[in-house]
């Protein structure tokens, strides 16, 4: 099954779950039809923790190929997060909880992105400062990030286009990851 097949699923699954409290009591779906509700209930989890690991997956944060240390220490870092979010009571429990008790899609999108933010802040961000440095004498600095080979583009008024990484001919532009350096 391809993703995009994977999500329409737990899509349904979640709506098919959502349709029957809607229209059966709660006491009647664990009492009178407690396998089917159960087997239900069993998809939709299955289906969160899915997606919650594919969004993880698919927002994987790059790495510089030479920094053995520093890409040991962020692998440590996201597996210290996860096995956290994965104790009982931790995200991932809350997220299946937001989907099954309350039936709140959008409650649990929050807790996945809560997921990914805490490992943006936690882990990402300060093995992403290793590689970014400035070069160039005041007033005409520039942040260059070793990973994308890239300078930061500050926002400028007039030129819709910055606030992103750039090559040196103002080309190839990524607006992932913006540098959180001070002046030194």
């Amino acid at each position: 099954m391809t993703d995009g097949e994977q999500l329409k699923q737990f899509h349904a699954d979640f709506e098919k779950l959502k349709h029957n409290r809607d229209q059966v009591p709660l006491d009647i779906l664990k009492t009178r039809y407690e396998a089917a509700y159960n087997a239900q209930v069993k998809k939709v989890q299955e289906g969160a923790d899915w997606f919650f690991s594919k969004y993880l997956e698919t927002l994987a944060f790059p790495t510089h190929p030479q920094d053995t240390a520093g890409n040991k220490w962020l692998a440590d870092c996201l597996a210290i997060l996860e096995a956290d979010e994965k104790k009982p009571g931790g995200l991932r429990d809350q997220a299946k909880a937001a989907l099954v008790d309350r039936l709140d899609l959008k409650e649990y999108e929050n807790l996945v992105w809560q997921a990914y933010d805490r490992r943006l802040r936690r882990a990402f961000n300060p093995y992403w400062r290793r590689h970014c440095r400035w070069v160039g004498e005041p007033p005409r600095r520039w942040i260059y990030n070793r990973i994308f080979k890239k300078y930061w583009w500050p926002k400028t008024e007039g030129y819709p286009a910055s606030g992103c990484w750039i090559n040196r001919d103002y080309t190839g532009h990524d607006y992932r990851f913006p540098p959180d350096l001070k002046e030194e």
